[in-house]
């Protein structure tokens, strides 16, 4: 999947606890940076932990995510020319993650994919996911790329309000776009202009 989201609905998980802000949950201790292959094993454990918590909005499952080898982690969380993944960290642990990839090909090269977005739950409800993707912004505006685009579960309202609100837009609705056992679920496309 290209993009991923934890979702309350998904998870049958009591209400969560009231909204708080950073400094409230962190202190001043969060620090957002671009992920390097230092970061293959807290990668790893959070892209689990995304499975675990919301499987309905991640592509691969929990073993074929486990099988992955590091080699094939760092690819995907390196920094390159097309990609990058930020992660934002609580000291030193790995607490959200989100991620922006484009093709190489110079006749698509100005629209990018958000993908892997995810929040530790025990730091949701504290703007982390914004600040990821204010970060994952900027990069795209400084690299050309002119429109952002995402998929998401079409039954995860809390993760498409949040894009609204950034000002993403819908354009299609993928039907039974993954299944899940036995249960299908449509994926909901998204985009944000970036040259207005």
């Amino acid at each position: 999947m290209l993009f991923s989201a934890a979702s309350d609905m998904q998870s049958n998980r009591p209400a969560r606890r009231p909204d708080h802000t950073l400094s409230q949950i962190l202190g001043k201790d969060l620090i957002i940076r671009p992920l390097t292959a230092h970061d293959i094993e807290a990668f790893k454990a959070i892209r689990l932990l995304a499975i675990s918590d919301s499987p309905s909005a991640v592509w691969p499952t929990a073993d074929e995510e486990a099988q992955r080898t590091p080699d094939e982690v760092k690819a995907r969380i390196e920094q390159t020319p097309v990609q990058i993944v930020f992660g934002a960290f609580s000291g030193v642990r790995l607490i959200g993650v989100a991620g922006l990839r484009r093709e190489s090909l110079v006749q698509v090269a100005h629209k990018a994919t958000l993908w892997g977005v995810f929040v530790h739950p025990e730091f949701r409800h504290a703007g982390i996911a914004r600040q990821l993707f204010t970060h994952l912004r900027e990069h795209a505006l400084g690299t050309g790329i002119l429109q952002i685009h995402l998929c998401v579960n079409a039954e995860n309202a809390r993760a498409k309000k949040l894009y609204q609100s950034m000002g993403f837009e819908s354009f299609g609705l993928e039907p039974r776009a993954m299944r899940v056992g036995g249960r299908f679920y449509d994926e909901e496309h998204m985009w944000l202009r970036l040259d207005e």
